[in-house]
């Protein structure tokens, strides 16, 4: 929509990465628009040309980038079936606090191949499925898991279960990277005795946060664009400058504000 005739539409591809393994074109819309200050009235004769008025603010553009949840479940269908379920191995709980030694319990013993310390996520356990859900003003996500440990006295432990997470955005102007952060908020085990029910906890947790955290969903490939000026001898960069996101239920829009960079 154009206002007060100043407005271009200007249509962009950007595309997106999600979990630094798939692509997928999105088109966005973004708007130009130029302010001025109103002209004062002046009486001139014809000899004295008028001079316009400066512009008193710099182009603004905004892309809209809008996702489902549809879209991303079913990229983590795609990501089950054909790469397989992710691993992590399991901190030890020595390297959780250097220098202290653990309790008896939660000393592992040297991993075997039929008892390796890893966490595997599932995409469904318990009837609890690996997902992403947006609702109004969060984004959770459920993770279902598996995994084995072993435990010195216990012997070889196997455990199943899933995990409560939020997941928090965050855009780095800097490096025009556009991050999200997984934050662990309640863990639900099975099939473990509940004397180690909270070292199991633990790792788990500690697993997740350190080998998942950050996730990149947008590159700085995926922000920018060039837009040659050929009768002008150059080209004008889009370069973020701030991805506000709004989360309404069962979508995601990011709204990313840019400016235009000289690059001749």
């Amino acid at each position: 929509m154009y206002k007060h005739g100043k407005s271009r539409l200007l249509g962009l591809i950007l595309c997106l990465g999600l979990m630094g393994s798939v692509c997928a074109p999105v088109a966005a819309l973004a708007q130009t628009q130029n302010k001025t200050r109103p002209r004062q009235a002046t009486v001139h004769t014809p000899q004295t040309p008028q001079t316009p008025p400066a512009s008193s603010s710099p182009a603004a553009a905004e892309a809209v980038i809008t996702l489902n949840e549809q879209f991303l479940n079913a990229l983590l269908d795609a990501m089950f079936t054909r790469l397989g379920a992710p691993s992590f191995p399991l901190a030890q709980a020595s390297d959780e606090r250097p220098g202290v030694s653990p309790p008896a319990l939660a000393r592992s013993v040297a991993p075997t191949n039929q008892c390796a310390s890893v966490v595997v996520l599932e995409r469904e356990m318990n009837g609890v499925k690996t997902a992403v859900r947006f609702e109004q003003g969060r984004i959770v996500a459920p993770l279902a898991f598996t995994g084995s440990y072993s435990v010195l006295l216990l012997g070889c432990m196997r455990f199943q279960g899933w995990a409560d997470t939020v997941i928090n955005l965050d855009f780095d102007r800097e490096r025009q990277v556009l991050s999200a952060r997984v934050d662990v908020q309640d863990i639900h085990l099975s099939g473990i005795p509940s004397l180690a029910n909270g070292v199991i906890i633990n790792l788990v947790q500690n697993s997740l946060d350190t080998r998942i955290n950050p996730v990149e969903i947008l590159q700085a490939a995926q922000l920018t664009t060039r837009l040659p000026i050929t009768a002008a001898g150059g080209a004008l960069r889009l370069r973020a400058r701030e991805v506000r996101p709004e989360i309404l239920p069962g979508s995601l829009r990011l709204h990313i504000s840019y400016e235009f960079v000289s690059d001749k």
